[in-house]
């Protein structure tokens, strides 16, 4: 965990950093909450799996109404097994860390009553994720991760909105899916990651 802190730390400093230059068009910022996600494919059902999604933020507005953003996340997916799945399935839980680097477009709407910021954006990209390690425990409770074999790289697509509460402070939901095979070893079933993300959003 202390490596994972420090990942989030060094991507702080980047982007607090990185907002010193041309300071009207360009923005950094903090971004802080959690990962709701499952695997399809695994048989185990409902987004269970809980994980951080962390890290930092530079973004441009060319234009008015339209901005772009780059972050640099450590990103916790996965599955977990749920109450309601049978007992018969094979795996208790799926746990892969990632470094990711979504860039999103947003239309910014609802304008604030002094005219400082817009409330609300619509978000929507693509994310290139690194896998960073893993860990797969079986329906025993043991941990089987020697014997798995996952894609180094993933993929996705997301959308989503923020409402932002000041020109500062923003708070965001986010709805991504894997488009390539979350595991590397064609032999076995495919899965595809899908995930709710829930974070505030902090710029400076």
């Amino acid at each position: 965990m202390l490596k994972y802190i420090r990942i989030i730390g060094l991507c702080s400093l980047f982007f607090i950093f990185s907002n010193n230059t041309q300071a009207q068009t360009f923005q950094a910022g903090l971004i802080g909450g959690i990962n709701l996600s499952q695997l399809h494919g695994d048989g185990l059902a409902g987004f269970n799996q809980i994980g951080i999604n962390a890290g930092g933020r530079v973004s441009i507005t060319p234009v008015d109404k339209w901005m772009w953003s780059l972050d640099l996340l450590f990103s916790q997916k996965g599955s977990n097994k749920g109450a309601d799945d049978p007992l018969s399935i094979p795996f208790e839980s799926f746990r892969l860390n990632y470094t990711e680097v979504p860039i999103m477009v947003h239309y910014l709407d609802w304008i604030s009553e002094d005219g400082d910021y817009y409330k609300l954006h619509f978000d929507g990209g693509a994310s290139w994720g690194r896998l960073l390690d893993f860990t797969v425990i079986d329906s025993d409770g043991i941990d089987i991760s020697e014997s798995q074999d996952f894609n180094k790289n993933m993929f996705d697509l997301m959308i989503g909105a923020t409402f932002y509460i000041n020109k500062n402070i923003g708070i965001n939901g986010q709805y991504s899916y894997t488009i390539n095979n979350v595991r590397n070893d064609k032999n076995a079933q495919s899965l595809a990651g899908r995930t709710l993300t829930f974070r505030a959003i902090y710029l400076f």
